[in-house]
């Protein structure tokens, strides 16, 4: 009780001491949970990202083969019924005619209808809304429709489909043809997709009990598609055989497939990005303890007398200790009262500043406050221990003697050889032969304490070396003598190197939040490498290749970046996908025929068997074709074996498979706009050949589709107006895909600004918090200053010695926290290897860091401005009043 009112009454006597560091702590504790809810929200806006790029479901149900096939809808019930299962989306999907306003079929233009049932089915969510409002539940006779379909049903004319054209509004009526009756549908929403696929397929949308009574009235209820969330606790690859045998023993066309390799790659980036926050949470807790240390520290030497005094008239050495410690813990506890709300609002003023990078709102990390809570008050313990020691270590004696001697090379020495086997001990841990889930605990328990340790206890050798090497460049620019300024740092070098570790740990943040944050984004396979445009002509015939040069020269075309495709439906030489008689896809594949070199440097094709220089090499022999991923997964040929075609010219030919791919371009676009159904049958046995075996074996000598890449700022619509100029081909239409590009470039980039914001953020209040140790401590040197004064030197002086002092303090900083950030960012890597598996080579952003460098240095002089000032305008008689014991 008596010390609890003794250290009360210490703070009550020095107020501006304990308000800077109840200041300092409360900052790092808002450090800690800005960084660890500032990634959680980073980690809601990626996954809200992922979703709508490359779809969050981890596994789907389709039925192959027939495609007007059901899956009965009491298979979703067994699915719910599943412990792994978290939830699951059903859809009925089918292609129906369409009808005119007067009732006659619109030619050439079949749409796609898909049942949904709302607001369960949140796919549709991404697709931008023209105007009206989506449905909710699965009856009623609505609709939503893409703006293609608005513009068919308008008009009744395929070629009238352009933005100003006339189309339906929402409250109009349209007509679904159907075998036993037609369907009447209000429109409550219009949707936008490409014009280039939804000139294709427009798309519908109905309730889904709506579309099953309309199409199936007198059956059990059917799906078409089901999408499958599992419980994050679920075995996907389990969960897959187990289901794959139940659905083989009802009905074997039943396919069930498992997420896709890149959204898996995904999902272990944002695993990473967990890990990472908590690394950026202990790690700025370790800043708390450097503020404290320091904080506590100059309290001891402030009150040295004081402290003198107490054990002269009775004092024991412990109590002496237990009161330092109780000041620490109060000082903690009253840190993290301000500290937790203050941290929140950082995190919600970025939410807000940035709504774009923060797509998912703010996202309160309870693992986050709870980390701030307990570790300030155990960081407060552990930063007392050496100020309590100190005090408990001081005589009656001791303090009235002058200054202290400055710290022996011996110590220095010693301490730093302890440092440095403390840095190894992580590297050690990391790299070492122990098991997986012990590296994992022994990393956070026991190494990145070590780091934080090792390099507090190499500061004073860090210190010294920077004041001896760089400090007389230092004193030469503020034009002070460096007799005087290497007193300054060697005077207290403990003092320093306390302040020293605090810049470091704000610098090494950002190394380490950046390093590893570049290199798990950079490792994110996103495909935006697909081409800006494509054309469409409906000119009789196709396009000659007379014609298609002069696409080349069109103003506001890329030079070069013209690729015709030419699309033939040869039948396969013999049914090789069929199972005890049934066909599981159509006898018949989409042969797509381009230029080998043009198509590997236009489109990102992701080899999974042989690579872009040799299949572009064996296409050019001829009779070579690349095949998808899904085609090698049905019917397990791969790269060499041979497939029977049959030609128009030539009956049957064997072509020999050069690569098995995968298209993330293709796999974006289906996803974004809800295309699924539409391309799962058309392109599972899909292969690209060359222009010339299109022409030589299927006889196409025209060409209706073309690919292009657009010069910077072109409006494709203008381009379009140059090309009909130019070619005269009636009918043509222009597809637009570059706002997919650009979507998906941008949340790249916003997510890579994400981490950079919340590492700056950071730096920025971990060094606040050493803004305020940095002014305490030239506060506690008054004396010091006074005789300075009194010797000769001027106001003018003082100033640009104070500031020599801030900068090379800022020089050591800047050198510990680099060393630290790098050393830090291999054993993240390292972790991520190790628990996630996931292996990207280490990018870092020397740019970013090196700006970080440039604003510790910044604060650390800023920090000093105003200390420096106060103390050169006071009177050398004031400055001596403060006594030897604020030295």
């Amino acid at each position: 009780m008596v010390l609890t009112k003794l250290a009360l009454a210490n703070f009550t006597h020095r107020k501006v001491r304990v308000f800077l560091t109840v200041a300092a702590i409360a900052l790092s504790v808002s450090l800690v949970v800005s960084v660890t809810s500032g990634y959680a929200s980073a980690e809601s806006a990626a996954f809200k990202f992922l979703s709508l790029y490359m779809g969050s479901h981890d596994a789907q149900l389709t039925r192959t083969g027939d495609l007007r096939g059901g899956i009965r809808e009491s298979v979703c019930d067994e699915l719910l019924a599943d412990p792994d299962v978290k939830g699951l989306i059903r859809r009925l999907e089918m292609e129906s005619g369409l009808l005119d306003l007067s009732g006659k079929p619109i030619l050439g233009r079949r749409a796609n209808v898909t049942g949904i049932r709302r607001p369960d089915d949140t796919r549709v969510n991404q697709m931008n809304i023209l105007e009206g409002n989506w449905f909710d539940g699965s009856t009623g006779n609505v609709a939503v429709i893409d703006q293609i379909a608005a513009h068919l049903l308008k008009t009744g004319d395929p070629q009238k489909t352009d933005d100003n054209s006339p189309s339906l509004h929402v409250g109009d009526t349209f007509v679904l043809p159907g075998v036993q009756g037609n369907l009447s549908l209000r429109i409550v929403a219009v949707v936008h997709k490409p014009a280039i696929l939804a000139n294709v397929i427009p798309s519908i949308y109905v309730p889904l009990a709506t579309l099953q009574k309309f199409t199936m009235p007198d059956e059990p209820p059917q799906v078409t598609r089901v999408l499958v969330d599992l419980k994050d606790s679920a075995d996907e690859k389990q969960f897959g055989e187990r289901w794959k045998a139940k659905l083989a023993a009802e009905d074997p066309l039943i396919r069930l497939r498992l997420v896709s390799d890149n959204k898996s790659q995904l999902d272990q980036n944002l695993q990473a990005l967990h890990i990472l926050s908590y690394l950026g949470g202990l790690v700025s807790m370790t800043a708390a303890t450097f503020i404290v240390f320091s904080a506590l520290s100059m309290g001891v030497t402030e009150r040295q007398r004081t402290l003198a005094m107490m054990r002269a008239i009775g004092a024991y050495r412990s109590q002496l200790g237990r009161l330092v410690i109780i000041e620490g813990i109060v000082l903690a506890a009253a840190g993290v009262i301000a500290g937790i709300p203050l941290g929140m609002l950082w995190t919600k003023i970025t939410v807000w500043r940035f709504p774009d990078l923060f797509a998912a709102g703010m996202t309160i990390s309870p693992g986050g406050l709870l980390l701030a809570s307990l570790g300030s008050i155990v960081a407060a313990l552990l930063a007392s221990f050496l100020p309590a020691w100190q005090a408990m270590r001081v005589s009656p004696l001791e303090a009235m003697t002058p200054l202290a001697a400055p710290q022996s090379m011996s110590g220095i020495v010693i301490f730093a050889v302890l440092g440095l086997f403390l840095v190894a001990l992580d590297p050690l841990i990391m790299y070492g032969p122990l098991p997986r889930d012990v590296v994992f605990y022994a990393h956070f328990a026991l190494g990145l304490p070590a780091d934080m340790i090792g390099y507090f206890l190499l500061a004073p050798a860090f210190v010294w070396l920077v004041e001896w090497t760089a400090g007389p460049i230092v004193a030469a620019m503020f034009g002070v003598r460096f007799s005087i300024l290497r007193q300054q740092l060697s005077g207290g070098i403990w003092r320093a190197a306390g302040t020293c570790a605090a810049l470091m740990v704000g610098l090494a943040i950002l190394v380490v939040l950046q390093t590893q944050g570049h290199t798990m984004l950079q490792g994110w396979k996103l495909p935006d490498k697909f081409p800006d445009i494509f054309i469409v002509s409906f000119k009789f015939g196709g396009m000659k290749p007379a014609d298609q040069q002069k696409l080349d020269n069109v103003p506001g075309i890329r030079k070069g970046e013209v690729m015709p495709i030419a699309i033939a439906s040869p039948e396969f030489g013999n049914n090789i996908f069929s199972v005890a008689g049934a066909a599981v896809l159509p006898d018949a594949t989409m042969f797509f025929g381009v230029d080998p070199d043009q198509s590997m440097r236009m489109m990102e094709l992701d080899f999974r068997q042989g690579d872009p220089k040799s299949a572009a090499a064996m296409l050019k022999l001829g009779r070579h074709v690349i095949v998808t991923q899904e085609f090698h997964e049905l019917k397990g040929l791969n790269v060499g074996d041979k497939i029977p075609l049959k030609t128009t010219r030539h009956g049957i030919v064997d072509y020999t498979i050069a690569g098995v791919v995968w298209s993330p371009g293709i796999d974006v676009i289906v996803s974004m706009f809800d295309m699924g159904r539409q391309f799962d049958q058309r392109t599972a046995a899909s292969m690209f050949g060359t222009l010339d075996d299109a022409r030589e074996d299927f006889g196409v000598d025209g060409v209706y589709l073309f690919a292009a890449n657009l010069d910077l700022g072109v409006d494709k619509d203008k381009v379009l107006d140059q090309v009909k100029a130019s070619v005269g081909a009636f009918g043509m239409r222009a597809g637009d895909i570059r706002h997919i590009k650009a979507a998906i470039q941008q949340g790249f980039e916003r997510l890579l600004l994400l981490v950079s914001t919340v590492a700056f953020c950071a730096m920025a209040v971990a060094s606040l918090g050493v803004t305020n140790t940095i002014m305490a401590s030239i506060r506690s040197r008054r004396w010091q200053f006074g005789v300075l004064r009194s010797i000769g030197v001027t106001r003018s002086g003082l100033l640009r010695l104070v500031m020599a002092e801030a900068l090379l303090l800022g020089i050591v900083g800047c050198a510990l926290g680099l060393i630290a950030g790098i050393e830090m960012s291999f054993d993240a890597h390292q972790l991520s290897l190790l628990i996630l598996g996931y292996n990207p080579p280490i990018a870092v952003p020397w740019g970013i860091i090196l700006i970080g460098t440039a604003v510790v240095l910044f604060v650390a002089l800023i920090a000093s401005i105003a200390p420096a000032i106060t103390v050169a305008r006071t009177e050398p008689l004031e400055l001596l009043q403060a006594g030897r014991a604020s030295a």
